[in-house]
């Protein structure tokens, strides 16, 4: 039977059981910071034409975009209350927005991803910096944080594991029956072969951002209005998703690598999130050097669900909120 490997909720947890279903401180600032030129660019990096946009003003704060298929618009909204002490930096994956066209499977991976965050940083000048992801985002910074650790001043998860596998697919079809056995009949849907990969995409976005995404929020129904105002502007990609799939596998594991991971982390998790804050204290407990949060009105959205919320937690975080 074919098998996915979730690309969303935590790079392992809904996907692959529904296809079985159906079948600190200052210290923190880069350099750089006051010398960086808000705007749009789409520079040739390393031969290959990256699109990047900066908004805000104070310390470097550079999004890392989610793997599964997204392009930058998405994390802007969710972050935009943060450029108001912060210089955001975002970029679109290979084959989105304004980046240069996949050219092999590879370019629509984590991996790939990972290697454009460290090229864009290289071009910006920044030897060091702080680093934000979200939900598949997060999980793949912790791999950039295992990875090049000297490259990160601080690093912050939202919504990220440091785990996933088959247990928390039980998990989560025990929890949530009715969008597990939904997420089986969608994938029954986009996997018709005859499709082609726009009316695939087509599809996921319909599912999604309709009935996936708003039920990971703490209240759906109000989630329905949020997640359709955070993705109004952004693309999705279902090719990214595959191959996101393809790069996990059945099981995505870095809780071996956590304890030498040096880079100071703020570990954030929603009360109402289908990865429970349980789950996620263990990234937290793991780490070198944590803080762990957790929003008590929020689902897997917390940047939106709370605002001024997480608004608090990033600058008191990063050492830049205004004292009283």
């Amino acid at each position: 039977m074919r098998r996915l490997v979730p690309a969303v909720l935590s790079t392992a947890v809904l996907v692959s059981a529904s296809v079985v279903a159906a079948g600190g401180g200052a210290r923190a600032a880069a350099p750089g910071a006051s010398q960086m030129q808000n705007g749009s660019f789409t520079p040739t990096i390393d031969g290959r034409r990256l699109h990047y946009e900066v908004h805000g003003q104070g310390p470097v704060l550079m999004a890392l975009t989610n793997s599964w298929g997204l392009s930058l618009e998405a994390l802007r909204v969710m972050y935009r209350p943060l450029e108001e002490r912060l210089t955001l930096v975002y970029f679109d994956p290979r084959g989105m927005g304004g980046s240069a066209g996949a050219e092999k499977d590879a370019d629509r991976g984590m991996s790939a991803v990972r290697e454009d965050f460290q090229a864009l940083r290289q071009h910006l000048g920044l030897p060091k910096v702080n680093a934000i992801g979200w939900s598949n985002g997060a999980m793949n910074l912790l791999v950039l944080a295992a990875e090049r650790p000297e490259t990160l001043a601080s690093a912050i998860f939202v919504h990220g594991l440091a785990s996933s596998g088959p247990e928390d697919v039980k998990e989560i079809a025990r929890a949530q029956p009715k969008l597990f056995a939904d997420y089986g009949a969608f994938l029954a849907e986009v996997g018709k072969p005859e499709l082609s990969a726009e009316a695939r995409t087509a599809l996921q976005r319909k599912f999604w951002l309709e009935e996936y995404f708003p039920a990971l929020c703490a209240d759906p129904a109000k989630g329905r209005p949020l997640v359709a105002t955070v993705f109004k502007d952004a693309q999705l990609s279902w090719a990214h998703a595959v191959q996101t799939n393809k790069e996990t596998g059945e099981s995505f594991d870095m809780r071996p690598r956590l304890a030498a991971i040096p880079v100071r982390s703020l570990v954030i998790a929603g009360r109402h999130d289908l990865v429970t804050p349980e789950k996620v204290k263990v990234l937290a407990d793991g780490l070198a050097d944590s803080r762990f949060v957790v929003f008590e009105r929020s689902g897997h959205f917390s940047p939106v669900e709370e605002p001024q919320g997480f608004r608090d937690a990033v600058f008191d975080f990063l050492g830049v909120r205004r004292q009283p």
